[in-house]
């Protein structure tokens, strides 16, 4: 029995890793919603710490508007964060975003076919590395 179970989760992963995927993929979005998963704080002391990005102040949940050159809070959060984006590239399938503001520099990775998305937050004395993932926005498939 246990054997039949263990074959039919494997066979239920294989066949949606391909949703999950399509799920992910960016293409030419211009917009999309990122999710944090953890990070990792290390100050100039040497000190380095793991945890949810939650801990350190980054929002769980970020919109990335690439038009408007913006990140912000959606507004399911209940928090109206929003910082101007500087930079816009795309080179070899990845998405670079990055900006600066008060005292903080910030800079992320998106992966246009995965939605993988890796970033920094740094300031004097501090870097916070950030991962997690981001799907295009709108969402198909969710209903109101």
């Amino acid at each position: 029995m246990k054997k039949w179970i263990v074959i039919g989760v494997f066979l239920m992963v294989i066949t949606m890793m391909p949703m999950w995927a399509a799920a992910n993929d960016l293409g030419e979005a211009s917009q999309f919603l990122c999710s944090s998963s953890w990070a990792i704080s290390c100050a100039a002391n040497h000190v380095c710490e793991t945890g949810l990005a939650t801990e350190w102040n980054i929002p769980e949940f970020v919109v990335a508007d690439l038009k408007a050159k913006t990140l912000s809070t959606p507004p399911a959060s209940g928090e109206s964060r929003t910082t101007p984006i500087e930079s816009v590239h795309s080179e070899d399938g990845l998405i670079f975003i990055q900006g600066h503001e008060m005292g903080r520099a910030f800079s992320m990775v998106v992966s246009g076919s995965t939605g993988n998305v890796s970033g920094s937050i740094t300031t004097e004395n501090l870097t916070i590395a950030v991962f997690g993932e981001c799907t295009p926005l709108p969402i198909t498939g969710v209903t109101k």
